[in-house]
């Protein structure tokens, strides 16, 4: 059996997992809270034999990508209330007999959001209906707000606003009414925005209004053009580099144990996230 001796090993496991940020963001905090651990990027195709491969490796901790986040629920030996609320986890930590798994998602996309405003009795929006739009909606509700869901395909929506106990309007309805006002918060939780994709409109420009917040779960690019129509119409706008950032300090403070720090800790993370977005816009316009 091989053991880590000199570092406690940590990874973010998924399929694909080249294009993270999670080891940017990792080792940055690791190296400025002085912890002797390295995060790295694992592509795996397996994942309960995977991930029983890493316990016997002795690996201390894993983020959880897609495509695995429900099925590696399945396979954890517990999980917390949240996690199970949700139907998925995006963090394990290493026990006596295998993983035990949290979801810090829903952390993520509240913190995030909570800088900006006050949740409670907010009416808030989540377009989108996968797993990361659970996770949100779980987040919103949890904190007091009124959360409606919209989707392209109604059964799908239909399904999670059933499930988490929240309205449901279609997608088409809703860019069909180009009416946003009934929204303090609007949430973008599908793959719309990533990459090639960032022309697509999911809701005319009539939908935003100054005072809404919107933030998006795509990070990459930094500005969706989802963002873009929001900053325009004088929404507050919340990048999904944001929710990234809090879900990771979510899953630090989990396997550390204590506290990040701001200074030391936050800061670094979040520095060293937007500074590899910066570094990789240089490189395409070169």
């Amino acid at each position: 059996m091989i053991q880590p001796v000199h570092e406690d090993l940590f990874a973010v496991v998924g399929n694909p997992v080249s294009h993270s940020l999670s080891p940017v963001m990792m080792n940055a905090a690791f190296r400025s809270l002085g912890i002797p651990a390295v995060y790295l990027a694992l592509q795996i195709d397996s994942p309960v034999d995977d991930l029983k491969t890493l316990w016997e490796t002795g690996f201390k901790g894993l983020s959880v990508t897609l495509p695995f986040k429900e099925t590696v629920y399945r396979a954890a030996v517990s999980v917390d209330e949240t996690a199970e609320a949700i139907g998925a986890l995006n963090t394990l930590r290493r026990c006596d007999k295998g993983w035990e798994g949290i979801n810090t998602d829903w952390i993520g996309a509240t913190r995030a959001i909570g800088r900006f405003t006050r949740l409670h009795g907010k009416n808030a929006l989540v377009i989108g209906a996968g797993g990361a739009a659970r996770a949100v909606v779980y987040g919103l509700k949890r904190e007091g707000a009124r959360v409606t869901v919209s989707n392209r395909c109604i059964e799908r929506g239909r399904s999670l606003s059933s499930s988490m106990r929240c309205d449901f309007i279609s997608l088409p309805a809703l860019a069909k009414s180009g009416n946003g006002r009934d929204f303090d918060i609007v949430v973008q939780c599908t793959s719309v925005g990533l990459m090639e994709e960032q022309s697509a409109r999911l809701v005319p420009d009539s939908f935003f209004h100054p005072g809404m917040v919107v933030m998006e779960t795509v990070y990459r690019p930094l500005w969706t053009g989802f963002l873009l129509q929001a900053r325009q119409a004088g929404c507050t706008t919340v990048p999904g580099i944001d929710m990234l950032l809090h879900q990771g300090v979510a899953q630090l403070e989990w396997w550390l144990d204590r506290p990040v720090p701001a200074s030391n800790g936050i800061d670094v993370m979040e520095k060293a996230l937007k500074k590899a977005l910066e570094d990789e816009q240089d490189i395409q316009k070169d």
